[in-house]
């Protein structure tokens, strides 16, 4: 299966690993965090929350974000659409889809 990133989703990564180190000195493990949630949505990328048609949501144990996925079925390609914040502007990214 392969993962792209949304052009904005992928801005949105950088600049959340950034604050996370600057604000709370947790960048590196920011990062970790998206890169497990990485190997883990392509193998079975239906099993997570709904958040719309063909739209899933996998929470981070850690931190208060959640990475939204766009995966048609028979699809062989995950579409990262957003790597938001859980209390900031929800559904903003729906225009993405």
């Amino acid at each position: 299966m392969n993962t792209e990133f949304h052009d904005e989703a992928l801005v949105e990564y950088h600049a959340s690993a950034v604050y996370s180190e600057n604000v709370f000195g947790l960048g590196e493990k920011f990062v970790q965090a998206i890169e497990r949630s990485l190997s883990e949505i392509p193998s079975d990328p239906l099993r997570y929350k709904k958040s719309g048609e063909n739209l899933h949501g996998f929470r981070l144990s850690r931190f208060p974000y959640q990475i939204f996925n766009n995966h048609a079925p028979n699809s062989d390609r995950v579409t990262i659409l957003a790597v938001a914040h859980t209390s900031r502007r929800p559904g903003y990214w729906k225009s993405r889809i």
